[in-house]
């Protein structure tokens, strides 16, 4: 990025960048619009890829990537941003038109190695960001004299005000939200984030808060009821159910079978749910048997849901007859093999001295077959699935 002269930096959650950066944490980078294509072309290079989040889920002006950390194993979840869109968890309901001032005032993280949001305008962003999704929560912590930040919002708060100067950062709020305002940010700052603080900021402000609107009041009811259920869905959908009933975040280049083989089930079937964790904090997985009684019924599910964009493991090649049984789905699977078929295997002789690949490919180079020696620890062949089948997302 700095190569290209592309104006971005990470913008919230800089106290915990580092976690962020070796796959801990998201990291969200607000980057110039105007340059999209050149930063897509980059991400592209270093290994970033693509992903589609459903309609009900999206954000708008917000998109997400995914890498693979090849040491570690971790995935990298990016967040670009093009727009400053800011709201709770279930609806990001505003958009605060200050990216330009968040870009010509960012600084250069010398130990990340790349460019952060000003502390005053990451602390003054955050504090507005709270002050606009004020709700009844809210309201009754402050009934109750309870906190209205939790405990993480809180913190960063505390380590922003450590590193920010209030006449910098007075002289920045006066500009965005006017003097009233800023006053009131200043007392929260200095103070304690109260519910009635934050409720006075947000209509003080000039112009009001609740100007940033990007829905209309019973239009965001009505919106964040949907994502809540859209949500919980998909949330129980990724950890328990693994069905096709509601997609969440799946890839924009199209959905991918693997097929596992090997003679132990146990080894095989353990190494798949360990792949499947992996993969579900951030994508939709569908995890199926390659021999079950109805075998044709689980390859047309396995069709139905790479089409969709989701990433399906199968436990065991798919058995079955291939004939032209006159149905579309049977006729699919044959003609569209799966993307990657990972063969675990032991040595049938003891290794040669030396240094020995835990992955190793037979014949011409290929991303299709690919066997894994299991007589290396479970985390190197791990590592080395985890390697191979994100060649081929």
């Amino acid at each position: 990025m700095h190569a290209a002269r592309l104006s971005y930096c990470h913008w919230k959650g800089n106290a915990r960048l580092q976690a962020a950066v070796v796959g801990r944490r998201d990291l969200d980078i607000l980057v110039d619009r105007d340059r999209s294509l050149a930063l897509s072309a980059i991400l592209a290079t270093v290994g970033f890829k693509r992903c589609t989040s459903s309609p009900w889920t999206a954000v708008p002006a917000l998109e997400d990537y995914l890498a693979l950390d090849s040491d570690t194993g971790r995935l990298v979840h990016l967040h670009l941003h093009y727009r400053l869109t800011v709201g709770d968890g279930f609806l990001k309901g505003y958009r605060l038109p200050w990216e330009a001032m968040v870009l010509s005032t960012r600084q250069f993280d010398a130990t990340m190695a790349m460019y952060v949001a000003d502390p005053h305008m990451e602390l003054l962003l955050l504090i507005a960001g709270k002050a606009i999704t004020l709700g009844l929560i809210d309201r009754m912590a402050g009934w109750l004299g309870r906190p209205c930040m939790d405990a993480l919002a809180r913190s960063d708060l505390r380590w922003l005000a450590a590193r920010t100067d209030p006449h910098r950062l007075a002289e920045l709020s006066e500009g965005l939200l006017g003097k009233e305002a800023t006053r009131l940010l200043l007392d929260i700052v200095s103070g304690e984030p109260s519910y009635r603080l934050l409720r006075a900021l947000k209509r003080r402000a000039i112009p009001p808060l609740s100007a940033y609107r990007t829905y209309t009041p019973a239009g965001a009811v009505v919106r964040r009821g949907i994502r809540m259920v859209v949500g919980l869905a998909v949330a129980l959908n990724r950890r328990i159910l693994r069905s096709l009933v509601i997609p969440g975040r799946t890839l924009s280049s199209g959905g991918l079978v693997i097929v596992f083989e090997g003679e132990d089930e146990n080894e095989r079937a353990t190494l798949v749910d360990r792949i499947a964790a992996w993969l579900t904090w951030k994508l939709d997985v569908l995890v199926l048997h390659g021999r079950p009684r109805n075998s044709r019924a689980t390859r047309r599910k396995a069709f139905r849901a790479r089409s969709r964009g989701m990433i399906v493991l199968y436990d065991g090649f798919p058995e079955g007859q291939r004939r032209d049984t006159g149905n579309a789905p049977e006729r699919a699977w044959d003609a569209d093999p799966p993307d990657l078929v990972i063969k675990l295997r032991r040595a049938p002789r003891p290794e040669p001295e030396g240094h020995t690949e835990v992955v190793t490919r037979e014949g011409r180079p290929t991303r299709h077959n690919v066997d894994i020696d299991l007589d290396h620890s479970p985390e190197q062949v791990l590592l080395a699935v985890q390697r191979a089948l994100w060649q081929e997302v």
